[in-house]
């Protein structure tokens, strides 16, 4: 069964809303880290975890539909919308599917209606022009400009790039964020992060196109690249330029050598690193014979 609503145009799509307190939102992004001498200047890296594009609704426009195999209700009392069976609700390029979806919304001045949060419960899958997210629940909070995924093997792909996480998959768009909970790990074909939280900011490009310039990593970080594991307990790891800013029980590891540390300035790409001890000594361990083909000698 389809309906075409027009109150619905504004569902979540481009998650606009009022402003309102944003609880819960992700901070604004860290100072990236400045490049050290030997390293790699800003504008010299790839697109790496690069490619979600912000959930890119550019090619969003039109009708919005909904499509139902067990209908559409309205429930006058509790002021929502209600789509059952195998539903999707699709605008352009843009879609949401789900078990069930449900609209809320809250008459306005005028005799109009807005609509304020949609839940997307069971099997869910939104889809933009270059990305796909999974989850078994969605809720998108239009006065916040928020949309969170949760349930269980929570995963967001692009082309090139994907975002997992145990608890949660989370976009702000106020913010130009997106944020990863819980054993959280992205990645592409020559790089990966891992830790409990990751934060990451978008912003738009030359072309107008959404891109991740900057990932947030708090607890247990693990940066992999080019056969070198960098750890620490937080990081600022800027895309532009393949450089990462280590705090905390700094170990970078390239075969059997290492170093460690409290902080670092970490080139991803050379595998050049500056270690610190923050008030105590920087250790070096270097075996001989030991690879160090990729990025060559570590070096505090």
């Amino acid at each position: 069964m389809r309906r075409s609503f027009p109150f619905l145009i504004a569902l979540a799509f481009s998650l606009a809303g009022a402003a309102a307190a944003q609880q819960g939102a992700p901070p604004a992004p860290a100072a990236a880290a400045s490049p050290g001498q030997g390293q790699a200047q800003p504008g010299a890296g790839g697109d790496a975890l690069g490619g979600l594009g912000g959930f890119d609704t550019s090619g969003a426009s039109g009708p919005v539909e909904i499509d139902a195999s067990e209908g559409v209700e309205w429930d006058r009392d509790q002021r929502i919308y209600v789509a059952r069976g195998n539903a999707k609700v699709t605008r352009g390029d843009f879609s949401v599917s789900a078990d069930t979806l449900t609209a809320h919304y809250r008459d306005e001045a005028g005799g109009k209606t807005a609509i304020y949060l949609v839940e997307a419960d069971g099997h869910v899958v939104i889809l933009s022009k270059d990305s796909r997210i999974v989850g078994d629940r969605a809720v998108y909070d239009l006065d916040k400009g928020s949309a969170i995924v949760t349930g269980r093997d929570l995963k967001a792909t692009s082309k090139q790039d994907y975002v997992t996480a145990r608890d949660s998959l989370e976009y702000w768009t106020k913010q130009n964020a997106v944020v990863a909970r819980g054993n959280a790990a992205a990645g592409d074909k020559e790089k990966e992060v891992h830790a409990d939280l990751l934060t990451g900011y978008f912003r738009v490009d030359s072309k107008g196109a959404k891109k991740l310039y900057q990932v947030e990593a708090t607890g247990n970080v693990r940066l992999l690249s080019n056969g070198n594991v960098a750890r620490a307990q937080k990081a600022v790891y800027n895309l532009d330029s393949d450089i990462a800013a280590l705090d905390g029980g700094v170990k970078i590891t390239r075969g059997k050598n290492q170093l460690n540390g409290e902080h670092a300035v970490y080139n991803t790409k050379t595998g050049k690193a500056r270690v610190t001890g923050g008030g105590s000594q920087v250790k070096t361990l270097l075996v001989p014979g030991s690879d160090n083909s990729a990025g060559g000698v570590l070096k505090p």
